[in-house]
């Protein structure tokens, strides 16, 4: 059994598609569908149920791709520790983020990217659930959110700055001038929310969960920066976002909400009992200091 073929087995049986795979792989479909059935014939079972058209795990497949994926994941790892030894110089790092919080990697992407060219940079954008699930599969380095709600036993979240649940509008919105918005000034403007599963959707839907508020929401929506790009344009509708979402934007204004339970805190994730990459710590080092985003120097991990 070579670690190739258990590579090969798995990226087939996360398309179900041989002739994917095999473009993804940089091999022949030929020397796929060889190599996969020379694993098969070592184990003497069919992993992989084929006819003309589809391609489906065998119930033998499906108990063996953990195991596969565990072994593929140790090896990696292997690979990733030598590779920091000798240094920042070659490998890859593959951060998960969700929507909301991918505008305040911009500055510390950039930076990451200029001072370490040998390191390839993945970004994977998804909602926290997804992410942290991708995460607890070994699929991501590390996970960039806000704290969950809820407790992940496996999964190790350390805070990297305080932030809270705001109202956001234009500068010219009524709401703009006040220094506090309390919830029932909301049922005044139409609502453009971001969508549910959306850590800041959950935190208002927390806050406001229970009330007889009647709010007008004409719009939800799966991708932030088209959210605040909207409320930018507009003069009258509001828009509820962590207030670091307007980091390195202008003509918004984030309000605080008059209420308790506002908490954001932005955080990273890892896997516990698992080796962290160099390029991960020096990733996070380098967000913690970038001073423009109020993030206080910590030591990391």
């Amino acid at each position: 059994m070579e670690l190739r073929q258990l590579r090969y087995f798995a990226k087939v049986a996360e398309l179900k598609n041989f002739s994917e795979a095999a473009r993804q792989l940089s091999i022949t479909q030929s020397n796929l569908s060889q190599q996969i059935r020379l694993l098969e014939g070592e184990l003497g079972v069919e992993l992989l149920i084929r006819d003309s058209h589809h391609v489906k795990l065998s119930d033998v497949g499906l108990a063996f791709l953990p195991r596969a994926e565990h072994a593929i994941s140790a090896a990696n790892a292997c690979i990733d520790s030598i590779r920091d030894v000798m240094g920042l110089d070659t490998g890859e790092l593959v951060l998960g983020s969700t929507y909301s919080f991918l505008p305040l990697l911009k500055e510390t992407v950039m930076q990451f990217m200029k001072q370490y060219p040998g390191i390839k940079l993945k970004i994977s954008c998804n909602s926290m659930e997804t992410l942290l699930k991708m995460l607890q599969e070994e699929r991501l380095d590390v996970v960039l959110s806000y704290n969950p709600l809820v407790v992940y036993p496996d999964i190790s979240s350390h805070i990297l700055f305080d932030n809270k649940l705001a109202v956001i509008v234009s500068e010219n919105h009524p709401l703009a001038g006040l220094s506090k918005v309390k919830l029932q000034d909301l049922e005044r403007f139409p609502l453009a929310m971001p969508a549910s599963g959306f850590q800041a959707r959950k935190a208002f839907d927390r806050i406001t969960e229970g009330t007889t508020y009647n709010f007008d929401i004409r719009l939800e929506i799966n991708e932030v920066n088209v959210l605040i790009s909207l409320v930018h344009a507009s003069t009258s509708l509001v828009t509820v976002l962590s207030q670091a979402a307007l980091a390195g934007r202008s003509g918004l204004k984030a309000v605080p909400i008059d209420c308790d339970n506002t908490d954001m805190e932005g955080s990273f994730h890892v896997l516990k009992n698992s080796y962290t990459k160099r390029a991960t710590k020096e990733f996070l080092r380098m967000l913690c200091e970038n001073r423009s985003y109020g993030m206080a120097l910590m030591n990391i991990l």
